[in-house]
C-alpha cells in the first residue's frame, strides 16, 4: 500500500471542496475553499492512487484547532484515517503543538470513539453549532493535551 501525503497548501482546493460537499452533504456550508484560505493552515491530504482525504488545522503558538478531517466514505474503516491522523498529530507535535482542539457533532458517535482512542477529552458543549438541512446540531468541544 503506497500512500502519498501532500501539504494541505499544495492540495487541490477542488478535491477538498468535492470531498467536503460529499462528506458533509447534510450540512449547510456556504463557503468555498480556495488556495488563499488553505495557505493559513497546517495539514495534509492523503492518496493512494486516488484522493482519500485530508486534515488541516489553524496553528497558533502551541495550539492547533482542527478545522476539517475527512476520509472518503469508501476508504473509511480501513486504517487510512488513523494513518493520516497519526502523521498529522506527530508532525504538529514536532512543530511545538501541545494542545489540539476540535468540534464533533454529538450525533457522530463513530468520530467521538475515534478521537477518544487518541486521548481527546470532552471539555465543552456548543449548542446549535452545526447548521444542517434538518435544523441545527449540537457539538462537543474536544481537547488533546500532549
Amino acid at each position: 500500500m503506497s500512500l502519498t501525503f501532500t501539504d494541505i497548501k499544495k492540495t487541490s482546493p477542488e478535491k477538498i471542496n468535492t470531498l467536503e460537499n460529499e462528506g458533509f452533504a447534510n450540512s449547510i456550508n456556504s463557503s468555498k475553499i480556495t488556495k488563499r484560505f488553505l495557505s493559513k493552515f497546517e495539514g495534509f491530504s492523503i492518496k493512494q492512487r486516488f484522493y482519500i482525504g485530508h486534515i488541516y488545522a489553524n496553528m497558533v503558538v502551541d495550539q492547533a484547532d482542527i478545522v476539517s478531517f475527512i476520509i472518503k466514505e469508501k476508504y473509511r474503516r480501513k486504517g487510512f484515517g488513523t494513518i493520516l491522523f497519526v502523521k498529522f498529530i506527530s508532525t504538529l507535535k514536532n512543530k511545538g503543538v501541545k494542545e489540539f482542539f476540535l468540534e464533533v457533532s454529538e450525533k457522530n458517535t463513530d468520530a467521538q470513539k475515534f478521537y477518544n482512542r487518541f486521548g481527546f477529552k470532552k471539555i465543552g458543549y456548543r449548542k446549535n453549532y452545526y447548521k444542517t438541512n434538518s435544523g441545527k446540531q449540537n457539538a462537543y468541544l474536544l481537547k488533546l493535551q500532549t
